[in-house]
């Protein structure tokens, strides 16, 4: 039997935020993988924290990895992070444009210690008109032109260095979306099925 352990690194939607009936797309990618009748076992470790930033994953990443890896397994770094790098904060910044690059550079470069199996999945579009501003905090905003700039970014770095990247803004419509931020159980599966096909070629 083949073991392959995938450690999920990101934010309240990589968590599972607000999806009642499985528990977000992290755990429902799990549900999948193990019901999928192969010769592979799969250990998948959620590592969402609720408002996470790249730095915070930055900061953390060895620590959590050291703990879960074995040399012997076959192991997926997914990162599913940034989109509360976009957020807008007193109409500032959280989170520069070059910040944001180099905390994504270094987590690139943490993960290659572990694994050539890096996928970063893109960010999620927004209802703007639920969350400019955030009812639970008017000072706090998200806007999609933001969110493209830096899923732009993302993409770009990706690609000069040869790690894998999943678009998935125009995944979800605006109704697929809970609170304007986290998908729905809907939301959740399109993401679960959009990853599952992506990572399908590293096991």
């Amino acid at each position: 039997m083949k073991d392959i352990n995938i450690l999920v690194f990101g934010d309240s939607i990589t968590y599972g935020a607000w999806d009642k009936e499985k528990g977000g797309w992290v755990n429902r990618l799990r549900l999948a993988l193990e019901n999928d009748n192969s010769n592979k076992y799969y250990t998948i470790f959620n590592l969402g924290i609720s408002g996470d930033v790249t730095e915070g994953i930055k900061n953390r990443f060895d620590n959590e990895c050291k703990i879960r890896f074995a040399k012997e397994d076959n192991t997926i770094i997914i990162f599913s992070i940034g989109i509360n790098d976009t957020q807008n904060v007193k109409d500032e910044d959280r989170v520069s444009l070059e910040t944001f690059r180099n905390n994504i550079i270094a987590l690139i470069n943490s993960a290659k210690k572990y694994t050539n199996n890096i996928l970063f999945i893109g960010l999620t579009k927004v209802d703007e008109s639920k969350v400019a501003p955030l009812p639970w905090d008017k000072d706090k905003c998200y806007l999609n032109n933001k969110i493209i700039d830096f899923d732009k970014e993302l993409k770009n770095i990706c690609l000069e260095n040869n790690i894998d990247y999943l678009y998935i803004y125009d995944l979800l419509e605006v109704d697929e979306l809970f609170d304007g931020l986290h998908p729905n159980n809907v939301g959740h599966q399109k993401n679960c099925d959009k990853v599952k096909t992506k990572i399908s070629k590293y096991f």
